[in-house]
């Protein structure tokens, strides 16, 4: 048997999700969470790789992007070609815009209402953020209306 590393088998680095149908790459994950590979002596986007393995190359300017929004997902079947614009259009039109405000934001821990009653709250901002599970500065932001500026 000869010596040195394995050859690199690109179907023994996923898992297929039976429930969502995604293929959960299982290999190093890149900090924002999408699958990576070196492969050649070249470094890659797992789902990128899906891409061009499965499809095709990918013509220049276009990104690969997720149908089913699981960053680790390498389904061919789940990825689609577009541009930024596309894929700016793609996170607003499932609600995973940056720009969504209030309570429409992914990580909103309060309602519009919620907001409301803490500006007329006159209690120590402790109290208040205790009793919304956020914190004190949280709770100072609201007030000088640096953060929920929309209301």
């Amino acid at each position: 048997m000869p010596k040195g590393p394995r050859p690199f088998v690109f179907d023994e680095c996923y898992i297929p999700e039976p429930n969502s149908g995604c293929w959960l790459w299982e290999k190093s994950l890149a900090a924002a969470g999408y699958g990576r590979i070196r492969h050649g002596g070249q470094r890659y986007l797992a789902h990128r790789y899906s891409w061009t393995i499965h499809r095709g190359e990918i013509p220049p300017g276009l990104w690969v992007l997720h149908k089913c929004d699981t960053r680790p997902c390498v389904n061919p079947n789940h990825l689609f070609l577009g541009t930024r614009d596309d894929n700016a259009a793609d996170m607003a039109q499932k609600g995973r815009s940056r720009d969504q405000h209030g309570s429409k934001h992914n990580m909103a821990r309060l309602t519009e209402a919620d907001v409301l009653s803490i500006r007329s709250d006159p209690r120590l901002q402790r109290v208040i953020a205790a009793e919304y599970g956020i914190t004190q500065s949280a709770i100072s932001q609201i007030k000088r209306q640096a953060r929920w500026k929309h209301l």
